[in-house]
């Protein structure tokens, strides 16, 4: 039985732009692989499988069961690519054990209430299956009890990744997993993808991920295809094919010209054959020479006939070609010229040996470990450029042996007026400050 069928699925949004149109196809129960261009529709056909969002036309269906039924519990889990979290949020609730969670605790405290066994129901090793679920995702087990404000991105897609693992749905859907995360954290993210139990569904660009997977099905032009294969072998394929629908254009285009070329010819030797004709009629009884005539238009008619219809051939072979080779727009996006000199120093960071200073328009990539501080390190130099006093940022929630560096690692020369808060932009990792019903020119 397939893991996902979707049966002549559309979807619009309440503006009446249409997102998918006349989907149908299926998805197996293994791991599977979605692809497509961005804008596509990937992210809003696995919320639709989810039951997030409603078809406007059309059925779907998930481990055999109609999706959005009121009536039983979902057999799909969703990790969605935008992770909008509430960040005073325990990670035991991140995870869905928090319940169960300190139902038995309080039990073990003395607490005897009725309600307490019906929160725990048969989940007595609760705390136990959750650390261990965390710890699969390379997370200490004692992290149940902080709040998600405190994690980085890539803990906090981390944490999420474990609590859908433990709830051990038939259907998983995963849109980008590896957002957020460094190289060590992408590994145990492929680890658990490989020993994940039940059919599998990834959206993403780690293309290492993608070719973990059995197979891949592609999003285009509001169709699902199916390939037997990772994303590798899917994309050699794809090549192989544009390419032989590229020679097949410039061969189709060949053979038009061709037909144009032997159409002219045509008309120049029908032209010849009339004034021939003609001068010959002149000389003939009329009747002969009406006869002559018929003929001569009659076998005339046939040949332009047949050249229009090998010229109209040829531009629908063209034309067949021609919708076999993609033209998908793409976007690019550049940082703009600061207009910094070369020499002037930016910032400076550390002290003695330990400095390290940015100077002139440079690019830099800091990277480190999830949890390591990088965007706790970002948020003090936007909080100095802003002339904030350091101290609010070291009271925020962080690492402990982040806020015990910061002041001393900490030396920004906003402070003597290098950088200034209005030549500073920031994009933040975590996107819970963004408005989900907020329009896209709104977030611009």
């Amino acid at each position: 039985m397939p893991a996902l069928t979707f049966d002549d699925v559309s979807f619009a949004w309440p503006d009446g732009s249409v997102a998918l149109a006349n989907v149908s196809g299926t998805f197996g129960a293994g791991r599977t692989g979605l692809v497509g261009r961005n804008g596509s529709g990937k992210s809003t056909l696995l919320k639709l499988a989810a039951g997030e969002l409603a078809p406007t036309t059309g059925r779907i269906r998930a481990a055999g069961e109609p999706v959005g039924s009121p009536s039983r519990t979902s057999p799909v889990a969703l990790l969605p690519q935008m992770l909008t979290l509430d960040t005073t949020m325990r990670v035991a609730a991140l995870l869905g054990v928090d319940r169960a969670l300190d139902a038995v605790r309080a039990i073990a405290d003395g607490d005897v209430a009725p309600e307490r066994f019906d929160e725990v129901g048969d989940d007595w090793d609760v705390e136990a299956r959750a650390g261990a679920a965390l710890a699969e995702a390379g997370l200490a087990p004692e992290m149940l009890d902080r709040v998600v404000g405190e994690l980085s991105g890539g803990e906090a897609m981390l944490a999420a990744l474990a609590g859908i693992r433990l709830a051990g749905r038939p259907v998983t859907l995963l849109d980008e997993p590896t957002n957020n995360l460094d190289g060590d954290a992408r590994g145990r993210v492929h680890e658990l993808v490989t020993s994940w139990s039940g059919a599998l569904v990834v959206v993403s660009h780690d293309l290492e991920l993608l070719d973990l997977m059995e197979e891949t099905a592609e999003l285009y032009d509001h169709s699902i295809t199916t390939f037997g294969g990772p994303y590798s072998a899917w994309k050699e394929a794809l090549d192989a094919e544009q390419a032989s629908a590229a020679q097949a254009v410039i061969e189709a285009k060949k053979v038009i010209a061709t037909e144009k070329r032997q159409r002219i010819e045509l008309e120049t030797k029908i032209a010849r054959r009339n004034r021939a004709g003609k001068k010959k009629a002149d000389t003939l009884p009329p009747i002969v020479a009406n006869a002559y005539a018929r003929r001569a238009e009659e076998s005339a008619g046939r040949l332009r006939i047949e050249a229009r219809e090998k010229e109209g051939s040829a531009a629908t072979a063209l034309d067949a070609a021609g919708r076999r080779v993609r033209s998908d727009d793409s976007v690019a996006f550049d940082l703009p010229d600061p207009q910094v000199a070369a020499g002037r120093r930016i910032l400076t960071l550390g002290d003695g040996e330990r400095q390290w200073i940015v100077q002139g328009p440079e690019r830099v990539a800091l990277i480190g470990p999830n949890g390591a501080g990088k965007t706790s390190l970002l948020r003090a130099l936007l909080a100095s450029a802003r002339h904030d006093a350091v101290d609010s940022w070291l009271k925020g929630p962080k690492t402990a042996d982040v806020a015990e560096s910061g002041s001393d690692v900490l030396r920004c020369a906003g402070a003597a007026g290098e950088l200034h808060a209005d030549r500073v932009a920031y994009l933040p990792q975590r996107l819970d400050g963004l408005d989900d019903a907020a329009s896209a020119i709104d977030i611009v």
